[in-house]
């Protein structure tokens, strides 16, 4: 029989604060008595009972602490394996309780316990995660946290429907609490199923949850495209812990590639912007204690790897301004020029390596740009082979970028446009002597090869007939390629980097002699010549308002084209939203076309046509070609080029639409898509710059929400929107005036007192949410008003109590204020009275389809999810779904519909103030 009293004077020794700089001694030497006593003679029974005592201890601070230190030593005791059983399972019983407290130290005990067991007992395995799983969605954050724990040793990551991993990744996604999505990402098994969804909480709107993302081991289960992500989102957050914990990341990397820096980029995808920032990092870090001695290497004529021709670049690009070491690392400009040759001979010569010379020729001409050109003669020497080499047509297209962007840094302006206009016209003259294939029968090699591309698609071609089809079309192919289309453009990428980086205008006659090899690739029936001449032409104009005004038709006319490809269309979606960014008052001379009347705001109504609000199914041009759009328009929101409440509108109703929350990309594990990450930045810097305006159609979509005219959640429109203002005070007073208005119109509305209600509430809700003040003395009246109106509602303690704490004494309220207050509210009951057949319509369509939805639900559980920037997509698309299906308007004429949207949303833009 075991002495209580010992036990008792153990736990109470284990309970009390060690000293400092204990170094666990004081634990640990508890945990040998405990285990003393325990072999001496077990004592289960009496060690639960104490154990009870201290669970429901519910007193925090020093109490909780020496409850902590308590189970710790409780833990660590080497129990028999029944006596394993049985401590499990009075850990399990207790998890069970009604007391919170009990549930959360008895689960803290079991997962100490599984940390301290080698081996868990198969016969309480299914016991254990059953208790977890219900635990795991407990309301108390803490009882969450310790779940976590538990079910981390639980966890099967070889199964594929493992129900614990599955637990833990929701919670990771879904849970509101961050300490529980902390929790969630570091106990997750990382699994090639699992770690696209863990990479998804680097957006996570809680610093603390994407800092755990980073001290996961995800290196080498990731592929590169992941890695490259993980390193763009946390190298470049916005907080200063976020960052830290990436930088951590990445040296933990770089000693598990024994501090090689070339080992390390054989991880990354080196044509990613952020490589470059991770080797910056590793030299300010000062962590490549051993330089790669790439450049000797060069300069000795050993062939470069696409790796080290990218560090070698990155290294001159860092090292430049230390003038100690630019000798060291950097090569000079009559050896580099050599090199230039010898890779140019070798890229003619190879047929194998031929895509990995290509790549160490774009790194080494962008370290030409880290050198010192203070030799005359070497620079002339190097200008003087760019010239000879962009001179030929066939120099190595992916070499021509970075060979221009050389050259335009190596010389002044003046002769930069003479070189550029030089090697541009020797091209010209040369490719207008060369013979053209005729059209027709160009026309009929193209059709050819479309019948060879469409017999190759289909299934069951034989495999011989497939050998034969495919060595026909490479042949066509080749055909088509007629060195006169070729010569042409590489004319026109010339001229197109020349318009880029000259800083002229056209009154310079070199700059304005370019048009002339540009407008006959305008009119070219070849689809690629077209396209090179739209853009070409597109940044021709942008040196001059004139030109711009004179040829805006021209793009129009192409964008309108029905057999004009995709990628002249996008040319011209790019110019003309260039215009209206470049100009201010861009306005064209109005032209006749079809019967419709082109002007500058047409053009910009048309353009905002694809933004596709209203499209159900979108193809991957329709995706490319909104985002494009929203980007083209967001620079003339920003810029100020216009302020249309209607597009604003259309932008943020984009923001939710089902399409783009239902987007899952399988290389890049639902991430948002770009458009969606555009519009994230875009609303708060201009909530920022037009305050106003924002407001202002911010009452237009929450109207359009409640009134059935738009398929916006208002709840998650409410949340998100309110939380984009620097300054929320302003936002949520003119927001909160709306409100007030909108319920007070609504109680004088002839309607059902239930469709009254169903309607009041959408607005109160969103009044609840609001952070108003009481310094706005219409607003406090009405908010007086309301409460008067709503007396049936049951929730309005709280926010009379909120009155009281915030209007600190009555408003004084001037005759003008009354009249606008009542102006105001008699307005809004006169709009919205027009239409009370298609309101009471809306509430009727609600109530069915709530009624449905609790028939058909099993099992009712609130859906708790992040609000966030990068909000839960199965959630969020649910939401969408049902909220289209209620405010589906199937009666009605267009011109009724059309009509209810100018009375309901465009005459709500009054001016609450």
């Amino acid at each position: 029989m075991v002495d209580v009293a010992d036990l008792h004077e153990i736990l109470q020794d284990a309970s009390a604060e060690p000293p400092a700089n204990d170094e666990g001694f004081h634990r640990d030497k508890n945990v040998q008595k405990l285990q003393a006593l325990y072999d001496e003679t077990p004592c289960m029974e009496e060690l639960q009972t104490a154990l009870v005592g201290a669970m429901t201890d519910d007193r925090r601070g020093k109490v909780s602490a020496a409850i902590d230190r308590v189970l710790e030593v409780v833990s660590a005791v080497q129990y028999s394996t029944d006596d394993v059983l049985e401590v499990l399972r009075f850990g399990i019983r207790c998890s069970q309780a009604d007391d919170k407290q009990i549930r959360l130290r008895s689960i803290q005990l079991l997962a100490l316990l599984l940390h301290h067991i080698p081996e868990i007992p198969d016969s309480i395995w299914d016991e254990l995660v059953d208790s977890m799983i219900v635990r795991v969605r407990d309301k108390v954050i803490a009882i969450r946290v310790q779940s976590i724990l538990v079910l981390k040793r639980l966890q099967q990551p070889d199964l594929q429907d493992d129900v614990v991993t599955a637990a833990l990744l929701r919670l990771a996604v879904v849970d509101t609490s961050k300490e529980v999505r902390v929790a969630a990402v570091e106990s997750v098994a990382l699994t090639p199923m699992s770690v696209g969804d863990l990479l998804i909480r680097v957006r996570d709107i809680s610093f603390d949850v994407r800092c755990a993302v980073f001290r996961s081991h995800v290196k080498d289960i990731c592929t590169a495209l992941d890695r490259m992500y993980l390193l763009d989102q946390g190298l470049q957050d916005r907080h200063e812990a976020v960052v830290s914990a990436c930088q951590d990341m990445v040296l933990e990397w770089f000693h598990q590639c024994s501090d090689n820096p070339l080992e390390l980029l054989a991880y990354l995808a080196l044509d990613h912007p952020v490589c470059p920032l991770v080797l910056q990092f590793l030299f300010k870090k000062g962590a490549v204690a051993t330089m790669p001695q790439v450049k000797s290497k060069a300069l000795l004529g050993a062939p470069l790897s696409p790796i080290e021709s990218f560090f070698w670049k990155e290294q001159c690009c860092y090292f430049k301004g230390d003038h100690d070491l630019v000798e060291e690392y950097c090569p000079a400009l009559p050896p580099y020029c050599d090199l230039l040759r010898h890779l140019h001979d070798t890229l003619e010569e190879e047929t194998t390596e031929k895509e990995a010379t290509i790549r160490v020729g774009q790194h080494l001409l962008q370290l030409g740009t880290a050198l010192d050109f203070q030799d005359e003669v070497g620079r002339r020497v190097l200008i003087n082979l760019l010239r000879e080499k962009l001179s030929d047509w066939q120099f190595q297209g992916e070499w021509v970028k970075d060979g221009v962007a050389l050259l335009a840094m190596l010389s002044e302006e003046f002769e930069f446009i003479q070189y550029m206009t030089e090697i541009t016209s020797d091209l010209y003259d040369a490719m207008q002597e060369c013979e053209s294939m005729s059209p027709t029968k160009r026309r009929a090699m193209s059709e050819r090869l479309d019948e060879i591309d469409q017999r190759m698609d289909e299934a069951g071609v034989p495999t011989d007939e497939y050998d034969q089809l495919q060595a026909e079309g490479m042949a066509l192919e080749k055909a088509l390629e007629e060195p006169k289309t070729l010569r042409y453009l590489r004319c026109l990428e010339l001229a197109s980097k020349l318009l880029q980086y000259t800083r002229q205008s056209l009154k310079n006659a070199m700059i304005a002699n370019v048009l002339h090899l540009i407008l006959p690739a305008v009119d070219s029936d070849i689809p690629a010549l077209r396209e090179k001449g739209l853009e070409c032409l597109g940044l021709y104009c942008l040196l001059d308002r004139k030109m711009a005004l004179n040829h805006t038709i021209v793009f129009w006319r192409v964008l309108n084209a029905d057999d004009e490809d995709g990628d002249s269309k996008h040319t011209c979606i790019r110019v003309l939203l260039d215009f209206f960014a470049a100009f201010k008052a861009f306005e064209i001379t109005p032209v006749d076309e079809d019967d419709e009347r082109v002007t500058s705001a047409s053009i910009l109504d048309g353009l905002a046509t694809y933004f596709c609000v209203n499209e159900n199914q979108m193809d991957a041009w329709d995706l490319q070609t909104q985002t494009l759009v929203v980007e083209g328009f967001i620079k003339l929101f920003l810029l100020k080029r216009i302020d249309d409440s209607s597009k604003l509108r259309a932008m943020m109703e984009l923001y939710f639409h089902p399409i783009l929350q239902q987007m899952i990309h399988s290389n890049d594990h639902g991430f948002c898509s770009e458009t969606l990450q555009l519009l994230s930045v875009f609303y708060p810097a201009m909530a920022n710059l037009q305050f106003d305006l924002m407001i202002e159609t911010i009452r237009t979509i929450f109207s359009n929400s409640v009134y059935g005219l738009s398929s916006i959640p208002l709840d998650e429109a409410a949340l998100y929107f309110l939380s984009i203002f620097p300054e929320k005070e302003n936002a949520h007073n003119a927001l909160s005036l709306q409100c007030c208005v909108e319920i007070l119109a609504i109680a004088e509305l002839k309607l059902k007192k239930t469709e009254k209600a169903a309607l009041q509430k959408q607005w109160w809700t969103v009044l609840q949410a609001l952070e108003w003040t009481g310094t706005n003395g219409r607003l406090v009246v009405l908010l007086e008003e309301v409460l008067t109106a709503l007396k049936g509602v049951n929730d309005t303690t709280k926010f009379k109590a909120r009155m009281q704490e915030v209007v600190q004494e009555p408003p004084t309220l001037t005759d003008e204020d009354t009249q606008w207050i009542l102006n105001q509210v008699a307005t809004r009951k006169d709009q919205l009275g027009q239409y009370k057949k298609k309101m009471s319509q809306t509430v009727q369509r609600r109530e069915e389809i709530a009624s449905d939805s609790e028939a058909d639900e099993v099992e009712a559980k609130p859906v708790n999810r992040e609000k966030t920037t990068r909000r839960s997509k199965q959630v969020a698309t649910a939401k969408i779904t049902l909220a289209e299906k209620e405010i589906t308007i199937s009666d009605g004429s267009d011109d009724e519909a059309a009509a209810e949207v100018e009375a309901i949303s465009s005459e709500n833009e009054s001016d609450y103030e």
